[in-house]
């Protein structure tokens, strides 16, 4: 099972071969075009990732004075509140391993980071950078919707492992044997999922009775996050080459964005592996459209979407990113119900496949369910509660459809 994820990084850097080679030929159109664009993604990607791990200490610390508590007075694990903004992958798993009150609430944290906290803290960020402003709008509703299932995708998996009884590495390591037993019961699952099933309520009936005002607030959300991360990034740039804030005021308390001795593999070396595996993704992005076209058709017929829409579920699975590069071809239900699906389902395929098979290998088959089913209640609920809004906004926008009204109950 963790072999699937190498398969898939091969079939990319497959890919990559293939560009390079064709934009030696002509880097303008097809293939070798696809292969310059995913190396040039590098600097609008970051901007978002640079600034976010940048903060991350300060983000931590909020997580643990803050959020932490609230989450105890309500019964849930403190350390689902880390992971529920802060991905596994960009220090949500450590954080989660020292805020956790036991082991099982550890890897169910775990489980809310692979699709809240990579929601939160990457996909949002990036995805603004990535897509036309055009788009945000659809982008808004999208993540809405996704975010309302992650509770069904962390319930799933958390009860999957619960049922087998998995074993697993009790501490942050990636050659320590499985040792403890997870022994979660259904009351432990729903009293740590309380808190996000209360938000994903909020947004639900917010999207129900009031969706312009909650795309705006999501807009507002996300054009704030992106001037913080951007001033925060400034700063750090700066610091780097000045020291200036470390003289004036004594101390830095961000993480450096450029590798150093502590860490090698800082913000400006995750963005350019992101851009780097981008120049194999968008390649396989463009010939999963060309080739497989009839298939996609199939497909995209019996769940209701394009073509286009249904090869960016594909691509999604395997890295959202490479969705993303396919949003601008889809119509605006489509570009809804694949964001929706990414927000449980990205990586599933991909880096969060790895990131699993390096440190808790056990819990890969659990975690890719949880995440594939948690997908396709996201493509659900944005079928009823985010679809005819996208749809009545693409109206209006092509100057065809009355100002919006708040949508019926049913």
């Amino acid at each position: 099972m963790a072999s699937i994820g190498t398969y898939v990084i091969y079939i990319i850097m497959a890919c990559a071969v293939a560009g390079a080679i064709a934009s030696i030929r002509n880097p303008e159109t097809g293939l070798g075009k696809e292969f310059i664009e995913g190396l040039h993604s590098i600097g609008p990607i970051f901007i978002p990732v640079a600034g976010i791990m940048a903060a991350i200490p300060y983000l931590s610390e909020s997580i643990r004075a803050v959020a932490g508590p609230l989450f105890a007075m309500i019964g849930a694990d403190p350390s689902i509140a880390a992971t529920t903004v802060i991905a596994v992958d960009m220090g949500g798993y450590q954080l989660a391993d020292a805020l956790a009150q036991s082991r099982d609430a550890w890897m169910m944290a775990t489980v809310v980071g692979y699709m809240s906290g990579a929601t939160i803290i990457f996909s949002i960020p990036v995805g603004l950078a990535m897509l036309a402003k055009s788009d945000h709008k659809y982008m808004a509703l999208g993540i809405m919707s996704g975010i309302l299932s992650v509770p069904v995708g962390v319930f799933i998996a958390c009860t999957l492992i619960a049922m087998t009884g998995l074993d697993i590495r009790p501490d942050v390591s990636t050659t320590s044997e499985a040792t403890h037993q997870i022994a979660l019961t259904m009351v432990d699952i729903l009293r740590n999922l309380l808190p996000l099933i209360v938000f994903c309520v909020a947004i639900a009936l917010g999207l129900r009775f009031a969706p312009d005002a909650m795309i705006t607030g999501f807009l507002w959300f996300g054009r704030i996050m992106y001037a913080g991360i951007t001033l925060v990034l400034v700063a750090s740039i700066v610091e780097y080459f000045t020291g200036f804030f470390s003289s004036v005021f004594g101390s830095w308390g961000f993480d450096p964005i450029i590798a150093d001795e502590q860490d090698q593999f800082r913000a400006l070396e995750i963005a350019g592996y992101i851009g780097i595996m981008l120049a194999g993704a968008f390649p396989m992005v463009y010939l999963l459209t060309k080739y497989l076209a009839g298939p996609m058709q199939v497909i995209g017929a019996r769940i209701g979407v394009s073509p286009e829409g249904a090869a960016g579920l594909l691509a999604a699975s395997a890295n959202i990113l490479a969705m993303y590069r396919l949003v601008g071809q889809m119509r605006p239900r489509d570009k809804v119900l694949a964001i929706a699906f990414a927000v449980c389902a990205a990586f599933t395929f991909g880096d969060h496949l790895a990131f699993a098979a390096n440190f808790q290998p056990t819990m890969i088959l659990p975690l890719m369910l949880g995440k594939l089913f948690g997908g396709a209640a996201g493509f659900m609920l944005a079928v009823w509660l985010s679809v005819p809004k996208a749809e009545e906004l693409a109206l209006r926008e092509a100057g065809t459809a009355p100002e919006a009204r708040p949508m019926p109950a049913q």
